[in-house]
């Protein structure tokens, strides 16, 4: 079974496993939107997927197969806020992690920049918010992935809202 990893904010580092996590039982509306809580493969979120059940932050890279994706509207910790692709030639846990956390501080940089005042009461909930990673790990590696999913939350936080908008 595969694993991408999960690093955050706080040294958190995750990644998955594949087979099972490439499950979504979730029920998304039309445009794409978790509608109904279900079990999420680390390697099938959404930009916009709000999820539970991440490992608590810590100074270790741990391993994910799955999240509970929820409803945004529905008490969450953590939201995917975006995908991207990694482009190192070797697979390396430092560089790739720093790939990784290079790719996600310019994603929230971008993000940031497109808030106007109209965001402001929104964003504010999200003030004790930090970053988090999931990213290759060396078995999904050598399987061709090279997928981030950058996620902001909290472990302390729970949000009923899209950081999103």
């Amino acid at each position: 079974m595969l694993k991408r990893l999960v690093a955050g904010g706080l040294g958190l580092g995750v990644f998955a496993w594949a087979g099972i996590a490439g499950v979504d039982s979730t029920t998304r509306d039309e445009a794409g939107q978790i509608t109904v809580q279900g079990e999420l493969g680390a390697f099938v979120t959404k930009v916009g997927d709000c999820v539970n059940d991440m490992p608590g932050a810590s100074s270790e890279i741990v391993g994910v197969s799955t999240v509970t994706g929820v409803p945004c509207d529905q008490p969450h910790h953590w939201q995917v806020i975006h995908k991207g692709e990694i482009a190192l030639e070797e697979y390396s846990d430092a560089g790739v992690l720093r790939e990784t956390e290079i790719l996600c501080e310019s994603a929230l940089e971008e993000i940031f920049n497109s808030f106007d005042e109209a965001d402001l009461d929104r964003v504010t909930q999200f003030k004790n918010a930090y970053e988090n990673f999931l990213f290759p790990s060396t078995e999904s590696w050598v399987e061709g992935d090279r997928t981030v999913d950058c996620l902001i939350g909290s472990d302390d936080e729970t949000y009923t809202e899209s950081f999103l908008g």
